[in-house]
């Protein structure tokens, strides 16, 4: 189990995380062989070094290699691949590395939540730019998806910005049709409809990068601001 990081590494891994949203990349490396070091904290792990600022990346890269070139990653691929072939390796991430004595070593599965959790405002954002959202459902309405959590049974709603991602979870899911569903709807009528029920809502804030789970009040604050 990993150690909870200490107040500098938090601020060290939200920083990277808000400059990786916003410019939609990272950086690393250009040599990937070089792009590791052994971690600080857990013997025989590697952390892998990215950076959301190019003047550290560059003056880090110089350090290291004794050269300034990197590769720049989009942020989808990091979310989508880089990130969970971390995670399947036990490695760690260090976000906007800077071989300090306490260095944000973080688990690649909290860094994708919080990147995730980030993108939502630029998500709801795209989603009213388009004017609608789209559903599968059934004969009765909107399909939910049920999930057992500490005993309980939940439900929940799944969204989609794009018609084909939401036909290629119709054909897993075995829903009927698609509903598109126009903004104005989705908040007047559909966001309501799922918080009075208390069913979450899950949508893709990173494309490929898995669902990522809020609630239908945080999704309407977030579109009522758009």
């Amino acid at each position: 189990m990993l150690a909870a990081p200490r107040i500098p590494e938090l601020g060290q891994r939200d920083r990277f995380v808000r400059r990786a949203v916003k410019e939609g990349r990272v950086l690393t490396l250009a040599d990937e062989e070089t792009a590791s070091v052994p971690s600080q904290k857990y013997p025989g792990r590697t952390v892998q070094l990215f950076w959301s600022s190019p003047i550290e990346a560059k003056r880090w890269a110089e350090a290291l290699t004794g050269s300034a070139n990197l590769q720049e990653i989009p942020l989808a691929t990091f979310a989508a691949d880089i990130l969970p072939g971390i995670r399947a390796a036990k490695g760690l991430a260090g976000t906007d590395w800077v071989a300090d004595p306490i260095e944000a070593e973080v688990d690649p599965a909290d860094l994708l939540l919080r990147l995730k959790a980030d993108a939502l405002p630029n998500y709801a954002r795209a989603i009213a730019a388009r004017g609608e959202v789209y559903l599968v459902a059934g004969d009765d309405g909107p399909l939910l998806q049920s999930i057992t959590r500490r005993g309980k049974e939940d439900y929940l709603l799944h969204i989609f910005g794009a018609r084909a991602d939401a036909e290629r979870y119709m054909k897993k899911a075995g829903a009927r049709k698609i509903i598109a569903d126009p903004i104005a709807d989705f908040v007047a009528s559909t966001l309501p409809w799922a918080a009075e029920r208390g069913h979450a809502v899950v949508m893709e804030t990173i494309p490929g990068a898995g669902g990522y789970e809020t609630t239908a009040e945080t999704l309407t604050r977030h579109l009522q601001t758009v």
